[in-house]
């Protein structure tokens, strides 16, 4: 019989590294609520929930109050930074999202979440089940065993990462009981545990190996062959032992835990309330797959708002040629307060790239393209005549100061290369706000994240694609060979198809 399977979340940790890891997409809502740690916070505890199918799911949360280890040493964390002001209402909104689950939330003052997910583990241990740590700390390495695993989340296209004992192991190079031990020796900068002066991991290490709990390394100090390391180790005794009573978590916290009864389903309406009021338009879809197979019928849950689909035959889609043409998109894109630029080229290399083209978007089923000429100054890179097109040179005057301006929001999709290749023409983007390809990562990082399948998926559409104008890998220079015209109803399509993306995401 399968054991079963107790998960919980240190939610502190998981909102600050969503927050950090969103901090220059800076996501906040039409109303100008910030949203990144809670955006990061939602669609990680959605993942956790899709891949380990927990009978039980928890959330641990520090309490606001000092706790013990600041009793114990008064320059514990005294370094860390106050929590970002935009930060703050986010945490309140994690606690209603939890609540809304109808997640168990565990806190306690006095007592860190790691105390209270060491002591969770422990006790659902004891019942023979099987227990996770959602955490990307390597502290609670050292509450692993046989039944006690720690998950934090990998990158693009891969699973949760799960750490068991052999992989704690092979990390590290010992046992996860000496994980305290090894802190003690080496500290750690992020909470000011001092640790042993001049001691790091290299020489923390083979101590441990040899010696094991820093007690027996101490009664074993005279075997210790280098005399500098003695020496440290000697004059930075009490710290090492203070470091130790600081890194060791805490497993006998006084707390009611509930391991018996199966999770509750959410409260669909008031997390689709929630998410409503955070513009997290994609995301409830998800929450009902997951319980689709509970005691409940999708049909019976509420629905989200209705999505939009992709309307080929009313859209606008503009080609410009020529300066006048140019100035006149220039002007409308000055007024916009954002707009989805996307750039054609010849190459993914943005040291060798030229520029074929870029397309604009202020509005959905609106799009403007402008076909370029990438020949500077007469210098003829080409030998088909590029004259039915803007020359680039003016096209980076017209078009600089509306990259460049910071007050305008610019929204992509996989930006990183569209504002590589403006940098190689000396144009410094400025503004940036959106990608709709980090959007989709951080929705369902197993997806797949480029153009056509998001819009497939999304807005029920198949878009053009490029392979069916020309050979890209064979010939990419090719691009300059298609009719402006052609290029146009591709380019503007893909500016039109992000900004439908922004919209929904």
């Amino acid at each position: 019989m399968a054991k079963k399977k107790f998960v919980i979340i240190d939610a502190m940790a998981m909102a600050y590294r969503s927050y950090y890891a969103l901090m220059r997409q800076g996501l906040v809502t039409s109303k100008g609520e910030p949203t990144s740690a809670v955006y990061g916070f939602v669609t990680q505890l959605i993942r956790v929930i899709e891949e380990t199918k927990p009978d039980v799911l928890a959330v641990a949360f520090d309490s606001k109050e000092k706790t013990f280890r600041h009793e114990m040493y008064e320059g514990y964390k005294a370094s860390r930074l106050a929590m970002p002001e935009d930060m703050i209402p986010q945490i309140q909104r994690i606690k209603d999202i939890v609540e809304a689950f109808n997640l168990p939330l565990y806190i306690k003052p006095g007592f860190e979440a790691d105390d209270i997910i060491g002591t969770a583990v422990k006790i659902a241990e004891s019942k023979n089940m099987e227990s996770f740590a959602v955490t990307p700390d390597k502290d609670y390495v050292q509450l692993i065993t046989e039944n006690v695993k720690l998950i934090k989340s990998g990158k693009s296209n891969e699973d949760l990462i799960i750490t068991d004992l052999e992989k704690a192991k092979a990390d590290y190079g010992f046992e996860p009981k000496y994980m305290v031990d090894y802190l003690a020796l080496i500290g750690d900068s992020s909470d000011d545990i001092p640790g042993v002066a001049g001691i790091g991991p290299k020489t923390a290490q083979p101590l441990i190996d040899q010696f094991g709990h820093l007690e027996n390394i101490y009664e074993n100090i005279d075997k210790i062959e280098k005399q500098a390391v003695k020496n440290k180790l000697e004059a930075s005794k009490d710290n090492a032992f203070l470091s130790k009573k600081l890194a060791k978590i805490e497993t006998s916290v006084e707390m009611d835990f509930d391991f018996e009864h199966k999770n509750k389903l959410p409260d669909f309406e008031k997390v689709q309330s929630i998410f409503n009021e955070l513009e997290f338009r994609t995301l409830l879809d998800r929450v009902k797959k997951i319980y689709s197979s509970e005691d409940v019928e999708i049909s019976d849950l509420p629905e989200e708002e209705t999505k939009s689909s992709f309307e080929k035959n009313k859209v606008k889609y503009h080609l410009i040629t020529t300066e006048k043409g140019a100035k006149n998109l220039a002007a409308i894109l000055d007024k916009s307060k954002e707009f989805v630029f996307d750039t054609e080229t010849d190459s993914l290399d943005t040291f060798e790239v030229n520029l074929a083209g870029a397309s604009f978007c202020i509005k959905k089923g609106e799009a403007y393209f402008i076909a370029i000429d990438p020949n500077l100054d007469d210098e003829g890179l080409f030998e088909k005549d590029l004259s039915d097109r803007l020359n680039v040179s003016e096209f980076i005057k017209i078009f600089k100061p509306i990259f460049e301006n910071e007050s305008i929001k610019k929204i992509c999709q996989n930006g990183k290369y569209d504002i590589s290749v403006l940098r190689k023409y000396n144009v410094n983007v400025k503004g940036f706000y959106f990608d709709t390809m980090l959007a989709s990562y951080l929705i369902d990082p197993d997806q797949k994240h480029g153009m056509d399948a998001l819009s497939e998926k999304y807005l029920n559409y198949e878009p053009i694609h490029l392979k069916d104008l020309y050979d890209v890998k064979k010939n990419p220079a090719e691009i300059f060979s298609i009719e402006p015209d052609r290029l146009n109803e591709y380019a503007s399509e893909d500016a039109d198809i992000t900004f439908q993306l922004y919209d929904k995401f």
